[in-house]
Formats: C-alpha cells, sequence, structure tokens
C-alpha cells in the first residue's frame, strides 16, 4: 500500500528541474549490451571489498551542458556504505550544498524493506548487477554541470543515469566515445537542486537503471520511458513538483510530451506523466500495470494498452482513458470516479494559485454578452468554463480542425457527457450554474470560439440542459406561435406541441425531451413562413 507524503515541496522558486538520462538524443539509441567476456578495467575494477566512509574516488561525469557529452573526472568522497547504497559526494560540494544530514536523509529513504530501493525493485524489476557483482548502487551527488544560470537558463537537471557505466571502459571509449566508471551508478544533482530533493530524484533515475537492465532504451518510447520512471516516485510516496507546471500551464497530453521544444512545457510534460501513469495505476491494474509496462514487448500506446489489458483482462480503448484522465485533472474528486485516491492536484496549486483550486477556469461567464473567440486548443488539453448564477440563454461552441471535441457539464455533483455532432458544436443552458469541461481528445488540436448572449445572427441555437434532460431552443422570435414537432432515428414522428415565444431574442423550452429515451433525434421547427430541421442527441 501506497503511503503519500505530504507535499513539502517549494515550488514555484522560478526555476525548473528535468531528467538528464535522455538529454542528449544518442544515449536513447545506445543499443549494444556489455560482453560478460570483456573485464572492467577500471579503479573500481579491483574492489575486493565494499567501500568505507572515507574512501576518495575519482569519479567520470558528464558535462551536459553542450551539444554532445563531455566527460571529466571529478573527486568525490563516501559519506555512506550501506547494504543497498553508497553515497558519494563531490569534495567541491561537501558542507556546501550537501551535508551530513542531507547524507542521512538520504541512506534512509534509500536503505530498508520500505525504502526506495525496496519499493522500486518490488513494482518494476530487480536492479541490474551487470559489471561489479555488488547489489549496490552508488550515488554520486554533484552540481551537475547543466548551463543552469547561464544566458538566463531557467532549467536544471536534477538527476541522471548514464548507460556508459553500464560498459567497460574499454567498450564505452570504442563503442560510444565515451568513459564508463564500470559500476551502476546514478548521478544527483545538488545545485540549485536543494539537499532534500535527492530523495525523490533517486526515486525516478532508479527506474530508468532498472529499464535498462531490462532491455535497451531504443526497445520503448522516451515518453513511456519517462512516464514509467515518474511512477516510481509516485510509487515511493513522493510529490511530483512537476504537477505544479503542469496546473499553471493549464495541462498538456501525457502522451508524446517528450517531443515538446519549449522548456516549461517539457516540465509540465513530466506533470503529466506522473498524473497519468498514476491514474492509471490505480484504475487499471496496479502492480500488474506497471511491472507489464516495464516488462512487455510492444512500445508505445500500443504497449501502454497491452499492458493495461494483461493487468485487467479487459479490452480498453485508450481515447476513452484519456477523456476520462482529463476530466480527472479538473474535478479531481475520486467520489465522483474522477481523480486521485493517493493525493489532490489541489495541493501542488499553492504558490501561483489562480481562479479555483488545480486547473484553473479558462474563463468565468458571470454576465452575458460573453466572448472568448477564435483560439487554439492543443491534442489532449482542455478548455473549462464556469457558469455564474442568475444567467439566462446559452453558452455556445464551434470547433474547427481535425481534432475530436468532447465536451461535459459537471455541476459540482454529476458529469453529465453532451453530445458535441459531427460539426464539433455544442450548447448549453445558462439557466443553472456549473462548469463546461471542453476538451481535444485527440492528437490533432482545434480551434474553438465561446460565446453566450444575443446569437446576433438570428441562427437557431439548440442545446440541451444537462441537469433537467430538456432542449433549449433560443432563436431571434417573430411572435409568431411556435410549432415543434419530434422524429425518432426512423423518421418516427414522435410528437408535435405548439409553444409561445414573445417578439425578440428568446429562448423556448421542449420538456418533452426528459420522457425520451437515449438516441438521436430529428426536429422540425417552424414559425411563421420558417421552417428549419436538424438533429439532436438525447443521453440518458
Amino acid at each position: 500500500m501506497i503511503t503519500y507524503l505530504l507535499l513539502s515541496i517549494a515550488l514555484g522558486m522560478g526555476h525548473y528541474a528535468v531528467d538528464g538520462t535522455f538529454h542528449f538524443p544518442e544515449i536513447q539509441q545506445m543499443d549494444r549490451r556489455h560482453d560478460p567476456l570483456m573485464m572492467p578495467s577500471g579503479p573500481l575494477a579491483g574492489k575486493d571489498e565494499p567501500h568505507e566512509v572515507g574512501d576518495v574516488i575519482n569519479f567520470w561525469a558528464m558535462d551536459e551542458s553542450g551539444p554532445v557529452p563531455m566527460f571529466y573526472l571529478t573527486s568525490a568522497t563516501c559519506r555512506f556504505a550501506g547494504d543497498l547504497s553508497y553515497i558519494f559526494v563531490e569534495d567541491t560540494q561537501w558542507d556546501v550544498n550537501f551535508d551530513q544530514s542531507a547524507v542521512d536523509s538520504l541512506a534512509a529513504a534509500l536503505e530498508g524493506a520500505d525504502g526506495i530501493t525496496a519499493t522500486d525493485a518490488k513494482y518494476f524489476g530487480d536492479i541490474p548487477d551487470l559489471m561489479d557483482n555488488d547489489q549496490r548502487v552508488y550515488y554520486l551527488i554533484l552540481n551537475i554541470k547543466d548551463g543552469y544560470g547561464v544566458n538566463g537558463q531557467r532549467w536544471y537537471i536534477a538527476g541522471f543515469f548514464s548507460p556508459y557505466n553500464m560498459f567497460t571502459e574499454y567498450e564505452a571509449r570504442n563503442y560510444y566515445g565515451g568513459h564508463s566508471n564500470e559500476v551502476e551508478m546514478l548521478y544527483i544533482d545538488c545545485y540549485p537542486a536543494r539537499m532534500e530533493d535527492a530523495t525523490y530524484t533517486a526515486s525516478h533515475e532508479l527506474v530508468h537503471l532498472i529499464q535498462y537492465g531490462i532491455k535497451p532504451f531504443s526497445g520503448e518510447e522516451l515518453w513511456v520511458l519517462e512516464n514509467q520512471a515518474q511512477t516510481g516516485t509516485f510509487l515511493c510516496g513522493y510529490p511530483a513538483f512537476q504537477v505544479e507546471t503542469f496546473v499553471d500551464y493549464g495541462g498538456v497530453t501525457p502522451i508524446k510530451w517528450t517531443e515538446f521544444t519549449d522548456g516549461e512545457k517539457v516540465v509540465a510534460g513530466y506533470g503529466a506523466g506522473y498524473l497519468f501513469f498514476s491514474y492509471l495505476f490505480e484504475n487499471y491494474g496496479g502492480k500488474d500495470f506497471i511491472w507489464n509496462s516495464m516488462h512487455g514487448s510492444t512500445k508505445g500506446i500500443q504497449g501502454v494498452i497491452d499492458a493495461i489489458e494483461s493487468a485487467t483482462g479487459h479490452s480498453v480503448e485508450m481515447e476513452n482513458i484519456l477523456s476520462d484522465w482529463m476530466v480527472s485533472c479538473f474535478v479531481d474528486d475520486p467520489s465522483l470516479g474522477y481523480g486521485w485516491n493517493s493525493f489532490s492536484i489541489a495541493d501542488y496549486d499553492t504558490v501561483n494559485p489562480g481562479n479555483r483550486p488545480g486547473l484553473d477556469y479558462t474563463g468565468v461567464v458571470s454576465d452575458t454578452p460573453y466572448s472568448d473567440p477564435w483560439h487554439g486548443v492543443a491534442g489532449y488539453q482542455g478548455n473549462y468554463y464556469s457558469v455564474g448564477d442568475d444567467l439566462s440563454g446559452s453558452l455556445r461552441v464551434e470547433g474547427t480542425g481535425i481534432g475530436n471535441l468532447k465536451a461535459f457539464f459537471f455541476n459540482g455533483t454529476s458529469i453529465t457527457e453532451l453530445d458535441t455532432g459531427s460539426a464539433c458544436d455544442v450548447a448549453v443552458s445558462l439557466e443553472h450554474t456549473g462548469t463546461l469541461m471542453l476538451m481535444c481528445n485527440s492528437f490533432a488540436g482545434l480551434d474553438l470560439n465561446i460565446a453566450a448572449g444575443s446569437t446576433g445572427s438570428g441562427n437557431l441555437a439548440v442545446f440541451p440542459n444537462p441537469c433537467l434532460g430538456d432542449l433549449y431552443f433560443q432563436f431571434v422570435s417573430t411572435g409568431e406561435p411556435v410549432v415543434l414537432s419530434m422524429f425518432d432515428q426512423s423518421g418516427k414522428h414522435v410528437e408535435t406541441v405548439n409553444m409561445t415565444a414573445p417578439s425578440g431574442e428568446t429562448v423556448i423550452t421542449y420538456t418533452g425531451a426528459s420522457e425520451l429515451a437515449s438516441g438521436i433525434y430529428f426536429y422540425r421547427f417552424q414559425q411563421g413562413p420558417r421552417t428549419e430541421t436538424g438533429r439532436v442527441a438525447v443521453v440518458r
């Protein structure tokens, strides 16, 4: 059982942390494996006894501030030697950016039956021991050279796993032009990262070591590798500070987010990955899901689907899962079937809170007319509009583009999916307060136009009341009687009703919709010489 720690990470400090494991694209293409016939020959190769506190080693580290990896040697001293881990601290950083209390905290988090090492191994797989016949993992705490602060750079590398260390020095140099310490090890930043950040960084980076032990990184898509590693942080009970950036950004896709080029958006992607795979863990098979995801033979989206179906025994549609996940990111209430039991997104919305806890409203409709004119919505992102009290008329949505639009109305206690039609159009009554949630449920984006108030053009607008099941017809009336006829999908006449409509902008209500079964219906609207026909979906 996961015990989720209280959110204690200070967020919004003006800089952003990312994983450095795949900072260089060529890392993911290192598909060769260590030849066990090649014997290590480096400074750690002849180690017959475990390290002791005080041992000094010159380690190879990577400078990640340039376009290609550059290797350099740095001196570090062993500050902890346990059953499962060694902690070395770069000598230049000792008692400057990392001290004994930080070592003690990291050691306590790594060791023990419920520690990071045991937890990641339990859920993801055995920690590889391919190089030095020592089950302990080396943790090198250092100031990672990443270019932070140069030319205003706000992001820094929190940590990384280097697959170069999974080869002998000879192999690393001749196969890939790098250097190896010839041990299983991870690099953890201590500036600008804080001392207390080392624990949750270790929980993430250790998963990358396990991944590499299972198969080369080329055997999986990058966004899946990072989402899996973010799940390590979740399963070890740590929060992911990148969720704050996800909230500030208004949400981003958890799929293929590693292709983003904007640095802040990439950080938001880490938050999305944390939220998505923790959502899958809680709702689609738990340990079996994440284990299958790590060890499966297919990759990418299909690999995630296969892992879910194998864990649950049920077929799934990724589009529906992503839709539910997006609703969960806004509603965040597991009692309604949308949210997380282990944490609340609102816990992260503390430094720069907007107009609501968690994901903010895109717009607040407190008066009419209201307009949010044509704007783009990226794939698997949403717009959220709060509908205030004492309003009348409709909130109408027009959508264009090749993306898919899903719409939901949330009245605070229940969620109703609305029919958007083939044209990606939807309208809802303003007579009830709540939230209209509009979501681009596809990789391709959409352009949306949102308006409330007068229709202006006199066009007929038809929209449901998701709370009562009624249908509303909004139009500019001549004052003449209205005749409304309803037909089922086969063309069979359902009923005809006569209604009055005062002159001017008006709305009439067809209450008979509440008696109809779910399905598609056609209407014929008549007022004087005006006749209009159309279709509408009734959802129960």
